[in-house]
């Protein structure tokens, strides 16, 4: 069979910022890339993208959520009726449907904190087994009583890549250290929602010893500086965050030395369009005093690649996306002047070698 060989120049991300490099493709693999070089196709070449953190249940929700946080996705409300009411069919369907959504916005890794317990998780992976597109996915469980029960820890811990909680404010703290030093005597990480509708007492989150943290807009200086000091990363979902009439504090939070990752959280109010996620935050920004384009382009690409390692993910960057050329900043083109429309092709690279 012939082999289709392509080559493509042009700004190429590293951890060092842009670099202009030459790339050979056969079929879709990398096969060299030469730094410096400039006889291919134009393009603009960048890791493919990283949804830190989804809730695809939540799809399965067919109205307009109406109300506060607390009323739409707290205990109890109308996220977790909806959850409660919906079949299996439906849930698995919903989730399904998302996920294979992704590949068209170029991401190929997503972790979800995944609700309802063991039957969540099942739910998950009937859904991505489904799929014809491979996705690597982590999934952080959660226990469906906000309580702990030793058999449903123990399951939980050993189909999942950890554990994702809710509020630090809605566990009874005898029942949450249970929860957390079981996870520790596995040695996987616990992650969790942080002040995201009021602070929450940092110096007690971080005691838990958090792989990393989601939301933090209600956070001080004070607060983003210890988790900066401690090396947790941030996870900020902007979009989500504006439909319940919230704004994290980018610029601050990059002031501060926190590493910060995009995710596109609840998936009954925003999609898994990573570009518009991508545009937001920088518009977000903007309007606290801006980050540079290619910090917001890291949250999605390079960050969580080295700062979210769960087991499936600890093979390096080895996939990629072709993008169309476009003259100007690099990363300010792909971060507020792109969509899915400008990738020219997704490939892979082995054992994430380039």
């Amino acid at each position: 069979m012939k082999k289709d060989m392509k080559k493509y120049s042009g700004p190429f991300l590293t951890g060092d910022g842009f670099i202009q490099a030459e790339i050979n493709v056969e079929d879709d693999e990398i096969k060299d890339l030469e730094e410096g070089g400039d006889a291919g196709k134009k393009a603009t070449i960048i890791p493919s993208f990283f949804d830190s953190h989804t809730h695809l249940a939540d799809s399965v929700v067919d109205e307009p959520p109406v109300g506060t946080i607390e009323e739409i996705v707290g205990p109890g409300g109308l996220k977790h009726r909806k959850l409660a009411e919906a079949s299996e069919k439906e849930l698995v369907n919903a989730m399904r449907d998302y996920i294979s959504e992704m590949p068209s916005f170029g991401v190929s890794h997503f972790i979800d904190f995944r609700e309802g317990g063991i039957d969540g998780i099942r739910l998950l992976q009937k859904a991505v087994d489904s799929l014809e597109e491979d996705i690597k996915h982590g999934i952080m469980a959660r226990p469906r009583e906000r309580k702990y029960d030793e058999k449903e820890m123990d399951d939980l811990l050993s189909s999942s890549d950890g554990i994702g909680l809710s509020a630090y404010r809605d566990w009874d703290g005898s029942q949450l250290l249970k929860v957390v030093d079981r996870i520790k005597a596995e040695d996987k990480p616990l992650a969790m929602h942080c002040s995201e509708d009021v602070r929450e007492p940092i110096g007690r989150v971080l005691d838990l010893r958090v792989h990393h943290l989601v939301h933090m807009i209600e956070a001080d200086r004070s607060d983003l500086e210890r988790v900066a000091e401690e090396d947790v990363p941030i996870v900020i979902c902007p979009r989500s965050n504006m439909f319940f009439g919230k704004m994290p504090d980018i610029p601050l939070m990059v002031e501060s030395g926190v590493s910060l990752c995009l995710g596109t959280d609840n998936a009954m109010v925003t999609n898994s369009n990573i570009f518009s996620e991508m545009e937001t935050a920088y518009r977000v920004a903007r309007m606290k005093g801006g980050v540079p384009p290619i910090e917001i382009l890291k949250m999605c690409t390079l960050n969580p690649r080295k700062k979210l390692k769960l087991d499936g993910f600890n093979n390096g960057i080895d996939r990629f996306l072709i993008l169309e050329h476009k003259k100007g900043d690099p990363a300010f083109n792909v971060v507020v002047n792109s969509s899915q429309k400008d990738i020219i092709k997704k490939v892979w690279c082995e054992d994430g070698r380039v």
